[in-house]
């Protein structure tokens, strides 16, 4: 199935947490969009994996995707090389997409830190002629990398404000990730016991970045071509 965008997480919850905001934006602007979790999240503390399954197909359902797809990876145990970038990129040259995103490959959950780190690293895959028993080749036009954890500077920073609310539905439809903090789950907490509230927090720095109430950001390992056009008295327009 070709999409305009193909989004990948380490985990099923990772794409709403780090971009549910700039996917509903997708959905309004009648963009194609698909997410591919790497893992089913098997080893979380919180939840079945077949609850997990379930919270994943209802939030894709929920924010418009046009399919969802796990790959079966082992959770707790990602890891970069030759044969999992082969993979991705088999999965890039089937859907096609002109954008490809995925977690920041920094991050202090090795997961989220090797799904980033395998996807930036299947560009050369999804070029490449002579890799057999997948799709012709397919070089997209742009690779985005969201933030979960770790911090770095945004190249973009997506105004969420709008539908910030229906992220916040979004990431609900996770019941078993976001319906209690760390505390009332009985768990240690790695940072913000609060998830929710460590959310908003997070997406209320990225949007004071650009001067809005709520954003997401992305960033990017190269530069993009960027085309300018100015309409009527002033205001740019900018497409990439």
């Amino acid at each position: 199935m070709q999409v305009d965008v193909l989004l990948f997480g380490a985990h099923p919850d990772d794409v709403e947490w780090g971009a549910g905001g700039t996917i509903l934006l997708m959905r309004q602007q009648g963009l194609r969009f698909a997410i591919i979790d790497l893992t089913a999240g098997e080893m979380g503390s919180r939840g079945t994996t077949d609850e997990r399954a379930a919270e994943a197909q209802a939030a894709a359902e929920f924010a418009g995707a046009s399919a969802r797809e796990t790959l079966s990876l082992p959770d707790c145990g990602l890891v970069d090389t030759p044969e999992t970038r082969r993979l991705i990129a088999g999965v890039i040259r089937l859907h096609r997409p002109r954008i490809v995103m995925a977690p920041y490959w920094e991050d202090r959950h090795p997961d989220h830190a090797a799904a980033g780190a395998m996807v930036r690293n299947s560009a050369l895959f999804c070029t490449l002629r002579k890799l057999d028993g997948v799709s012709a080749p397919h070089k997209p036009d742009l690779f985005l990398y969201y933030l979960l954890h770790n911090y770095e500077k945004p190249a973009f920073v997506t105004d969420i404000s709008a539908v910030y609310a229906r992220k916040l539905e979004l990431l609900r439809l996770h019941e078993t990730q976001f319906s209690k903090t760390a505390e009332e789950n009985g768990l240690v907490p790695q940072g913000m016991n609060d998830y929710l509230y460590g959310l908003e927090s997070r997406d209320r720095f990225f949007g004071s970045l650009i001067g809005v109430h709520h954003g997401e950001a992305f960033v990017q390992d190269r530069p993009a071509r960027l085309t300018i056009i100015t309409e009527g008295f002033g205001r740019p327009t900018f497409i990439l």
